[in-house]
């Protein structure tokens, strides 16, 4: 029985409050005769493409340039069948001009054959500053090259002339101008010349196979010829491929132009983005191509540009390069370079998500633009464009490991149901209440949970997707440093025999990357960690692939720093170990996912009824028991019950919150408010001539809580009180409970009764 005790309101001292944060200017700021005022972050997003619109299935290969009369002309292939590289493509074009603030309707800018299969593709836009004239080149099924130009801010556009005899040799076969912007070079003995950098393949025309190569295609008369410059082709691991390109300051010492491009890499070197560099404005490229394994991205094309330039008045020079920042296509983030493209600032994201090609343009007040793949569970959901400033790309990011608790047990749906896929449907319950909340990327079926742990729900996954929240949504409470302890927890079915490898929860990036994850592989639990250096990876003892309920738990116990520990346990029992010897931070820009990896692959078969990360090395009887997915906070209060009353655990709890002599509990169990002192249980005891009626208030208890009516004749010994109960319904979650109390040989003339609480572990 659950004992009354009153509870004295705690008086707050100055260390309840923080301290206000103190003024001044944070961020770059300028001074003038004695003002100095900070520049305030901005970003604004806005999109201009949605795939599935307009006439199009999808928008891809985004491309965008500033004309010398201030309108942003966004370029993009529509493809109007199918999401496919190949079929019928046409490049479409945006323009704004109020630098993205809003868009115009989108015109066609090149299609041909109406819906004839011809893809019309790879929008490689450069602005002529002398001349105000767009110049565009772009492709014809991947193997003729076209030009055509604009005099008037992309409203109209010439007629296509190809150009493919000039820029492309007998032995290519693919060929594809940029992606993205090109440039022109204002610097050195190439100064005037424009510049698109572009790709090819060595093999039969049109067709994306054999080796792989990059080529600069260039033109000295204002767009009036074009001609190939610098080849380079794959050698030495490196297969380039898409690239962009910047100048870069000051000149070469024989004063030719110089040339900085970032490349797509497909070789089996380390890394994924190679460099090459160009004396003389890109008629050659100085040297083969390096791999800079400092950026850690998938196979995707990138952009770059420039900020910032000390020969034109600015303070400093700085350089952007645009990319996802992961081992796969999601978290398109940027680096800077204050030392023309000699190294680079760690990635900043701009979205975490799925993200793959990208462009960047130059705006008014030292802003820059950003046009991107995005998407919710596909980057190529849409183009999106983004306007940010220095203030925000230099804004201090989130700790990089920011350890926090999260709880997700998948109660939303009723069972024979599939779980939404609205973003954030899926509720974090830890008490912490970070709001660690998660998307399904399609609607899972919702099946009964494990017995053992509430009969509540589970989702099911059958190898085809996962739920997940993305690293820009967590605050980086997932990400730990190399002496951070933490625990995983899963409460699975995996079915019976199976040898599948399949994600339980995972913070994955690459190999020999920073990461963590908990799979089934060959029918056991298998838990990796892994910094920049060293990877520590075993398995259960335990078998967990035999179609029966398991609690999984994971614990990387570091509160020895000396002596750091990996453990698995399978139903509360030790089923291996291992010494955790990373030095190093496990933090990365992914999301955690449940029921695949990042990249998407290791999708899991089986059900899965509630994951719980603690930044703690539990012990077993600190692990989720058979009432922590309804009462995570152990105050025996339902969770639903306190965040409908409150919105919040935090509110009510072991004790009384009302001050009015019952505690939380008591309440609850009978029908009061706990958070109004006047709102008390009652009872009311009505005899007659052989029984007693005795009747209160009573809730819709959870399974762990039980109203037990105890009688005395003494106040001595109690005992259990005879005869059935009966419930009325009083509204919402509250009933009226009666019980007649039978005396057969008559009602003594003197009953004491009491209600027990009783609390089922």
């Amino acid at each position: 029985m659950l004992q009354l005790e009153r509870i004295l309101p705690r008086h707050r001292t100055a260390a309840d409050f923080p301290p206000r944060a103190r003024s001044g200017a944070v961020g770059a700021a300028v001074c003038l005769l004695g003002f100095c005022a900070a520049a305030a972050p901005v970003f604004i997003e806005n999109t201009p493409f949605v795939s599935g619109q307009e006439g199009y299935h999808t928008y891809r290969i985004p491309a965008i340039v500033r004309t010398t009369n201030g309108t942003l002309l966004a370029f993009a292939e529509g493809r109007k069948t199918s999401s496919s590289d190949a079929g019928d493509i046409d490049i479409v074009l945006r323009r704004s001009t109020n630098n993205g603030a809003s868009w115009l309707p989108m015109t066609v800018v090149q299609e041909e054959g109406g819906t004839a299969s011809i893809t019309i593709g790879n929008p490689a836009p450069v602005v002529d500053e002398t001349t105000g004239h767009i110049h565009l080149l772009f492709c014809r099924n991947n193997d003729r090259v076209f030009h055509t130009v604009s005099t008037n801010d992309g409203l109209t556009w010439s007629p296509r002339v190809e150009i493919t005899a000039a820029v492309k040799l007998t032995n290519w076969g693919w060929y594809a101008t940029g992606p993205g912007h090109g440039i022109q070079l204002t610097r050195g003995a190439q100064a005037g010349r424009l510049v698109v950098p572009s790709d090819h393949r060595i093999g039969s025309p049109g067709v994306d196979a054999g080796p792989m190569g990059s080529q600069v295609v260039f033109s000295d008369d204002h767009g009036a010829t074009w001609q190939l410059g610098g080849v380079v082709d794959a050698t030495n691991n490196i297969s380039p491929n898409e690239n962009l390109a910047v100048e870069v300051i000051p000149p070469a010492p024989g004063g030719g132009s110089r040339l900085y491009f970032n490349l797509r890499e497909h070789g089996s070197a380390a890394g994924t983005r190679a460099e090459l560099w160009s004396t003389n404005g890109g008629t050659t490229y100085a040297g083969l191509p390096t791999n800079n394994t400092h950026f850690l991205c998938p196979v995707v094309q990138g952009s770059v540009l420039r900020l910032r330039a000390t020969d034109e008045g600015d303070p400093g020079n700085r350089i952007l390069f645009s990319c996802p920042n992961a081992g796969s296509r999601v978290n398109l983030s940027l680096w800077s370079s204050t030392n023309e493209a000699l190294s680079w600032s760690a990635p900043k994201s701009v979205y975490s998500g799925p993200s793959a090609y990208s462009d960047l343009v130059r705006l008014p007040d030292r802003e820059v633009g950003l046009l991107f793949e995005k998407g919710a569970a596909s980057p190529y959901e849409t183009i999106t464009f983004v306007r940010f400033n220095e203030a925000w790309l230099d804004a201090p990011a989130p700790p990089a490991e920011n350890p926090g608790a999260a709880f997700w047990n998948f109660e939303e749906t009723p069972v024979g149901q599939t779980c939404s896929t609205t973003n954030g449907a899926l509720r974090d319950v830890h008490p912490a209440e970070h709001g660690l909340h998660l998307t399904a990327t399609l609607p899972f079926p919702v099946a009964a949970g494990a017995p053992a742990f509430g009969n509540g729900r589970a989702l099911s996954f059958s190898a085809n997707g996962g739920v997940r929240i993305l690293d820009g949504e967590s605050n980086n409470r997932f990400d730990f440093g190399p002496n951070d302890s933490f625990t995983l927890e899963v409460v699975c079915r995996i079915p019976n025999g199976s040898t599948q490898v399949g994600a339980l929860v995972a913070k994955d990036l690459a190999p020999t990357s920073p990461s963590w994850w908990l799979r089934v592989e060959s029918g056991k639990a298998r838990f990796l960690i892994s910094d920049n250096t060293v990877e520590r990876v075993f398995y259960s003892n335990a078998t967990i692939a035999d179609g029966q309920w398991h609690h999984v738990a994971a614990v990387r116990d570091a509160t020895n720093p000396n002596n750091k520990q990996l453990r698995l346990y399978v139903d509360g029992q030790l089923s291996g170990s291992l010494a955790d010897t990373t030095t190093n931070s496990l933090a990365n820009g992914q999301a955690v996912w449940i029921g695949r990896y990042n990249a998407g692959t290791r999708l899991l078969t089986g059900d899965v009824d509630l994951v719980r990360i603690t930044p703690a090395a539990l012990q077993p009887t600190q692990f989720v028991g058979t009432n922590t997915q309804f009462d995570a906070d152990g105050d025996l209060l339902p969770d639903s019950h306190e965040r409908e009353m409150t919105g919040s655990v935090k509110v009510l709890g072991p004790g009384d919150t009302d001050d009015d002599g019952w505690i939380d509990v008591l309440e609850f169990a009978l029908g009061s408010d706990p958070l109004a002192a006047a709102s008390r249980p009652w009872m009311s005891v009505n005899p007659g001539a052989a029984d007693v009626a005795v009747k209160s208030a009573q809730r819709a208890l959870p399974h762990w809580l039980a109203l037990q009516l105890e009688t005395s004749a003494t106040l001595g010994g109690w005992h259990n009180a005879a005869g059935s109960v009966t419930l009325t319904a009083l509204g919402g979650d509250l009933w009226e409970r009666a019980q007649l109390v039978p005396y057969p040989a008559g009602v003594p003339p003197l009953a004491f009764f009491r209600y027990r609480l009783d609390v089922t572990p």
